[in-house]
């Protein structure tokens, strides 16, 4: 049997919360992730942690996060290992 591994092709680095938000949409497309306003990333970050896509990760929770760059950070490293 096969390892299937995720990549997660985009930083939350320099690009605004749209950018990130429709980017996760454009490259998973298959998954039902919604288009939400900055205020309410905690919403979205519940919905894609719970997605069969990304569910055997274990995304952190957003209430341990006070912005979404930091949340989107850990499940980057998270889902694509530590950059060297």
């Amino acid at each position: 049997m096969a390892n299937i591994y995720q990549d997660i092709p985009v930083l939350p680095v320099n690009i605004s919360w749209q950018e990130w938000n429709g980017n996760m949409i454009h490259y998973y497309g298959e998954e039902p992730l919604p288009y939400v306003e900055e205020e309410q990333w905690p919403e979205f970050a519940r919905i894609m942690g719970s997605l069969t896509t990304f569910s055997a990760y274990g995304f952190p929770g957003p209430e341990t996060y006070a912005d979404w760059r930091d949340w989107a950070s850990a499940i980057v490293t998270i889902v694509n290992g530590p950059s060297n």
